[in-house]
C-alpha cells in the first residue's frame, strides 16, 4: 500500500470514529469515497472503460463504463464530468451528466446537478431535489434483473407533466 493510500485509509477511518462519536450520520456519498482511477476535467476519452474498484469522472467520456465481472466498483460522475454510453456499477453517484442507460447493482445515488436521459435500473435508489431523469426508473429484483408489471416502472417525463398540471404548479 502506497503512502498516500495509507494516509487516505486512517483519514478515512479517523473521520468515521468522529462522526460515531459525535452522533453524526454518514450521508450518501460517503459510500463513495474511495477512488483509484480518476478522468480529470480536461480529459476526453473515447471507447468502453472496465474498472475494478472506484473510479471518477470529471472529464468526458464517450463509450460504455461498467465494471469488471467478478469485481464490486463504484463510480462518481462529477459535477462537470459526463458520460455518453451506459453506465453500469454496483454503487453510482452522479453530479454531473449521463447519455445513456445507467444499472446500479447495490444503489444509485442523484445529487442535485444530476442530468441523465436514459433508463436507470437500480436495487436501491436516492434522487436529490433538482435531479433530471429523462427516462424509465425500474427496480431491479433480488436476481438482478428489471422488475416488471404495473407500479414498478415509472416514466419520469409522464409524471412531469402531470405534475406540471396539477393545482398551484408553476409551468
Amino acid at each position: 500500500m502506497s503512502l498516500m493510500r495509507a494516509a487516505h485509509s486512517i483519514k478515512v477511518l479517523a473521520s468515521d470514529m468522529e462522526d460515531k462519536v459525535l452522533g453524526r450520520k454518514k450521508s450518501p456519498e460517503d459510500d463513495f469515497a474511495v477512488f483509484h482511477t480518476l478522468v480529470g476535467p480536461k480529459i476526453t476519452m473515447d471507447g468502453r472503460i472496465n474498472f475494478s474498484d472506484g473510479l471518477r469522472i470529471d472529464g468526458h467520456v464517450v463509450g460504455d463504463v461498467q465494471v469488471e465481472r467478478g469485481a464490486v466498483g463504484s463510480i462518481a460522475i462529477g459535477p462537470g464530468g459526463e458520460v455518453r454510453g451506459n453506465v453500469t456499477a454496483h454503487r453510482i453517484l452522479i453530479a454531473g451528466t449521463v447519455i445513456g442507460n445507467v444499472c446500479a447493482l447495490e444503489m444509485v445515488h442523484l445529487l442535485a446537478t444530476a442530468r441523465v436521459t436514459g433508463d436507470i435500473s437500480y436495487a436501491r435508489i436516492s434522487i436529490c431535489p433538482g435531479a433530471v431523469v429523462n427516462g424509465a426508473l425500474s427496480e431491479l429484483t433480488k436476481t438482478g434483473e428489471a422488475a416488471e408489471g404495473p407500479g414498478k416502472l415509472i416514466r419520469l417525463a409522464d409524471k412531469t407533466h402531470e405534475n406540471a398540471n396539477a393545482p398551484g404548479s408553476v409551468g
